[in-house]
Order: structure tokens, then C-alpha cells, then sequence
């Protein structure tokens, strides 16, 4: 064990003498540089791990006006999809060694909390996942120059950078697959307060009047995207003079809703009606919904979202915003009796 005076707080510069380097070379390994040798780098490791030495991170951020931090939004934990999300953003952030803090977005997308921390340089970046339309104080950071990465969401008329799916051919791969297996009386389960539930909306709607099938207005419902909203729909569609043979949900949650009011009202599925979600978040493979689904690449999307908002930290500057649109496949269970796809036209 290395001799250390416990009583006295350990330096940088103290971790460069006692490794027989420069205090720049403590930094840069503190710091995860890849330009530090893997003998250099494994020499100033042992000293941290035999001293307990550990960097003051808030020193740190007054010297370089870094946190080393990156700030995530994510809408309330029982969205399922937002836990993935919080999964892989993690996962991204932590392999640039850096920490990332979560605040949860209130029911209408907001976190004023987030956008202090990110002011106050708490945290050096911001990955908004709740954006909606008409958020005035998210709206001015980004105009400010904030660095702030949309991720899943858009703000019309906001030019920020966004990381999104491509959900405009995701609802036309759905209109296609049901039709494409004689399913001729759809509905739709819908949120048109979301990106990507209008998204949606917009290519199934014109994919299937452009295949000569065209949605009819009384086959639409529009809800908050949530479990109940789909128990809700499919009790409203079923108990209509007409019941639907497929229902198309803009996400999984409100799909798993949609597929337990079937079993409440003994609706046999896939036998009497067809359920498709979008997302494929993991319960969707799970035995009880084995839901047909959109897969949303969430890993990539985070990726994505980590590099652009870090080289926003680093100021690289662009004239334009940068948009990027992840596609995803139309993936096939049991909720559509495994009837096959065939290759997208797009």
C-alpha cells in the first residue's frame, strides 16, 4: 500500500508524483482521453484504486465549465418505453465516462428543474425525450443555443437537433401488412398531442387511401397514449354498429390495454379481431400480448442522441440542425396470427 497521510486530502497533483507522471496525464486519464498509453493509463489506475483518491467533481467543473453530466427527460416511469430509453441512454453516456442525471416530465412534458440544472451548469447537456408542441421555456433554451438533443419527439417550427423514428413509413408498413392479409375494416387508436402519434397517422392514413382503402373518420380515437385509452377504444370500436377486423395502436401501451379489454369482453384474438402496437418495447414479446409491433430502434436512437448533444457540448456549430430519422421493421406475433409480411414498398 502506498503511503498516504489519511488526514490530508489528496491532489491531482499528489496522484502525478506518487505515479511518476505529470499532473496533465492524471487529468487525461481521469477524464477517459484515449491519448494516455495503456501502461501510462494502468500505472496512474493503481495509485487511484491504492489512495482511494477521489476527483472533486465540482472543482473539476469551475476549472474546465464542465459537470462531466448529461441530463436526461423522460415522461413517468410507468411508460414503459421511457424505462428502455433511460436504459440505453445510460449505457451511451456511461461509455464516455460520464454521469447521467433523470428528471421525470410532468403529464404535459415539462421539467423546469432540468432546464435550471442545465443553466446552472449542473449538467452540461440535455436529452429531452416528453417534448410536445408549445413549451415556451424549452423553447427559448434552444433558441438561447442551448445544448439540448430531441430525442423521439419533434416541436414544430423548432430548430433543434432531433432523433426520432421514421414513423411516417412505420404507419405505412402497418396499412400495407393489413391490407396485404384481407383486412379491410381497420381502425386506428391515436395521440395527436404526440410527433409520433401524428406521424403514424399520417403515413397509415395516406398509405391506405393511396391502396384504395381509405380510414374512415368514425374508426379514429384519440387518447393519451396510455393503457387505459386503449381499454377504452376497443370497447368504444366493439360496441359500434360495425366492429373493426384490426386496430392499429401508435404505441404498445395503449395496445396491451386494448388486447385485455378483448379478453374482459371475450373478443378472441387474432380469430375475431387483429391488434398491432408500435414501439416493441419488451413486454410485447412476452407470451401474454405476443404483440404484432413496429419496432422502434431505441439502442440506435440513443447513440445518436449522446454524439450529436456532445459535440453541441463541444461547441460545433451548424448552420442547419441536424434530423435524423432511425427506421424500424414490422415485427409479427401471435396478435396477427403470425400472418406473414410481405417485403415494404416503402
Amino acid at each position: 500500500m502506498l503511503g498516504t497521510n489519511s488526514k490530508t486530502a489528496l491532489t491531482s497533483r499528489d496522484i502525478a508524483n506518487l505515479s511518476g507522471v505529470s499532473q496533465s496525464t492524471v487529468s487525461r486519464v481521469l477524464s477517459g482521453h484515449p491519448n494516455v498509453s495503456a501502461k501510462t493509463r494502468k500505472r496512474v489506475t493503481e495509485v487511484l484504486r491504492e489512495t482511494g483518491f477521489v476527483p472533486n467533481a465540482s472543482a473539476r467543473a469551475m476549472r474546465t465549465q464542465r459537470s462531466r453530466s448529461i441530463g436526461l427527460v423522460v415522461s413517468t416511469p410507468v411508460n414503459l418505453y421511457a424505462m428502455e430509453v433511460m436504459r440505453e441512454v445510460h449505457e451511451h453516456v456511461a461509455r464516455h465516462r460520464l454521469r447521467l442525471s433523470v428528471w421525470l416530465a410532468d403529464t404535459d412534458g415539462n421539467a423546469p428543474d432540468a432546464l435550471q440544472a442545465l443553466r446552472e451548469r449542473s449538467v452540461d447537456g440535455l436529452i429531452y425525450t416528453s417534448a410536445v408542441d408549445q413549451m415556451p421555456e424549452l423553447e427559448a433554451d434552444i433558441s438561447a443555443g442551448a445544448p439540448i438533443v430531441l430525442m423521439g419527439r419533434t416541436i414544430r417550427g423548432i430548430p433543434t437537433d432531433t432523433v426520432a423514428g421514421a414513423n411516417v413509413q412505420g404507419g405505412r408498413r402497418v396499412a400495407e401488412y393489413l391490407l396485404e392479409n384481407g383486412r379491410r375494416d381497420v381502425a386506428l387508436v391515436g395521440g395527436r398531442a404526440f410527433s409520433p402519434g401524428r406521424e403514424i397517422e399520417q403515413g397509415f392514413r395516406q398509405r391506405l387511401e393511396s391502396l384504395g382503402s381509405p380510414l374512415a373518420d368514425n374508426r379514429i380515437i384519440y387518447g393519451d397514449l396510455s393503457y387505459g385509452s386503449g381499454e377504452h377504444a376497443l370497447e368504444q370500436l366493439w360496441n359500434g354498429k360495425k366492429k373493426p377486423d384490426a386496430i392499429f395502436c401508435v404505441n404498445d401501451l395503449v395496445a396491451y390495454g386494448a388486447l385485455d379489454a378483448a379478453r374482459k369482453m371475450k373478443i378472441r384474438i387474432p380469430e375475431d379481431l387483429w391488434v398491432v402496437g408500435y414501439n416493441n418495447i419488451t413486454m410485447s414479446e412476452w407470451a401474454a400480448y405476443d404483440l404484432t409491433t413496429v419496432q422502434l430502434p431505441i439502442a440506435p436512437m440513443a447513440e445518436i442522441s449522446v454524439e450529436l448533444l456532445l459535440r453541441r457540448i463541444d461547441g460545433e456549430q451548424t448552420p442547419t440542425p441536424k434530423r435524423r430519422r432511425v427506421e424500424g421493421a414490422l415485427l409479427v406475433r401471435g396478435s396477427t396470427a403470425h400472418a406473414p409480411a410481405a417485403p415494404s414498398t416503402k
